[in-house]
């Protein structure tokens, strides 16, 4: 680790851990690029964010890196 314990950890966790946001939706289709994919990528990350987020808490309380 760097350094980071606790509740900055866990908030490094989150950022790094977060679904994509709609917004890559409304990038794409402003640019003129593939929406179907990107709302797939948002959906898929969205769903797999729970249970990896989920891991990564139950993995930082194992260690002992957050309380």
């Amino acid at each position: 680790h760097m350094g980071f314990r606790g509740s900055e950890l866990v908030a490094i966790m989150i950022m790094l851990a977060s679904p994509t946001t709609v917004t890559c939706y409304i990038m794409a289709k402003n640019m003129d690029n593939d929406g179907v994919l990107t709302a797939s990528v948002i959906v898929m990350t969205t769903l797999l964010a729970a249970f990896t987020l989920t891991g990564w808490i139950f993995i930082l309380k194992t260690v002992g890196l957050i309380g």
